[in-house]
């Protein structure tokens, strides 16, 4: 289901995005490659992302390095 219509974005891809450790829908979006355009989408896209992390076996805080980090 399309859950931004102006990026195309779809529950599957804000979930992804949720699962690598984004709590944040303007993070989620912006990891999608876009930011939001009219907002509409926001309040559900967030709701997807906090049942993500909810869900019974997820992660309780998933640590997720950024691009480029280096283990020391």
């Amino acid at each position: 289901m399309y859950v931004c219509i102006c990026n195309a974005y779809r529950d599957a891809e804000i979930r992804e995005a949720a699962r690598t450790g984004l709590r944040c829908a303007h993070k989620a979006y912006a990891a999608l490659g876009g930011e939001p355009r009219c907002g509409r989408c926001l309040p559900a896209a967030q709701e997807l992302i906090d049942r993500e992390h909810d869900a019974p076996g997820a992660l309780a805080a998933p640590v997720v390095e950024p691009p480029g980090a280096r283990a020391g």
